[in-house]
């Protein structure tokens, strides 16, 4: 399937006349020092939708749904990150390289896919040998050999204890790795996890003037298992901006403390670096 609008051709790009995280109030990088001094790291999500909130068309066309300006920000937002973090899903879909390729930057943010099953292939362009760290976040019933063919290759492991790894548990072993920050790209399962766990700080929306109209069309958002309107998350937005043709929409979650947890939780299964 074609490319998700979060990816880029491998060409480099210009990079963007402003940084995206220079919006953030001086709070917010408070909350940041914090959490890294913490349990676990920063996290920021980032998303590129139509005006109705969907990521691709029901069949997964969505190159491009954003422009060209919006998506070297999004390829600035990595450089500013110590990870990018993605699902299976869009791994086995678009088969992103998760790189960072702007003119100019040679950051290499450590690469995170969510795996349950350890469905990801050595092929991937997401696992290259490029001096970047690779990890792959496993469930319990993970097979044990594909769990070590991945260690073979030199790629990190960290297998939770549940079928489906919960942020909570595995984001302070990721904090214990040296990693501050964290960018989730998605998909939209992936976001709604985060969100729906407390586990999400600041937001990154690039929308395009555009309307998709499909209720079979992937939103950037999964479900959150809301009962009430009271229980809807609740940002403080900053002011919207143009992004070439596109509009950016930051915001800030309320509804987690800055406070990281005293201890951070080992995980004997995971392997070496």
């Amino acid at each position: 399937m074609p490319p998700s609008s979060d990816s880029l051709a491998e060409s480099p790009v210009k990079s963007p006349g402003e940084a995206p995280l220079d919006l953030p109030s001086a709070a917010t990088e408070r909350a940041r020092a914090k959490l890294a001094a913490g349990g676990r790291p920063y996290v920021t999500l980032k998303a590129a939708a139509t005006l109705d909130g969907k990521i691709a068309m029901a069949d997964g066309e969505s190159r491009w749904i954003t422009g060209e300006a919006a998506r070297a920000l999004a390829h600035d937002l990595r450089a500013r990150h110590d990870g990018v973090l993605v699902g299976i899903g869009t791994v086995l879909r678009d088969d992103p390289a998760l790189t960072v390729r702007l003119e100019g930057m040679n950051a290499r943010p450590a690469r995170i896919v969510l795996d349950s099953t350890c469905r990801i292939t050595r092929e991937a362009r997401v696992l290259a040998g490029d001096g970047a760290a690779r990890i792959v976040v496993a469930g319990e019933g993970a097979p044990p050999a594909a769990v070590e063919a991945l260690r073979g290759a030199g790629v990190t492991v960290f297998v939770a204890d549940t079928p489906r790894p919960r942020p909570a548990a595995f984001l302070p072993w990721l904090r214990e790795q040296g990693l501050e920050t964290l960018l989730v790209e998605g998909g939209g399962q992936v976001h709604g996890e985060f969100i729906a766990n407390s586990e999400a700080d600041e937001l990154f929306l690039f929308l395009a003037g555009r309307l998709i109209g499909d209720a079979e069309a992937p939103a950037w958002c999964g479900p959150l298992g809301l009962k009430s309107l009271s229980e809807t998350p609740r940002l403080k937005l900053s002011p919207p901006r143009r992004v070439g043709e596109d509009i950016l929409v930051h915001g800030t979650f309320g509804g987690r403390p800055a406070e990281a947890p005293a201890e951070t939780p080992k995980n004997p299964r995971t392997g070496g670096r």
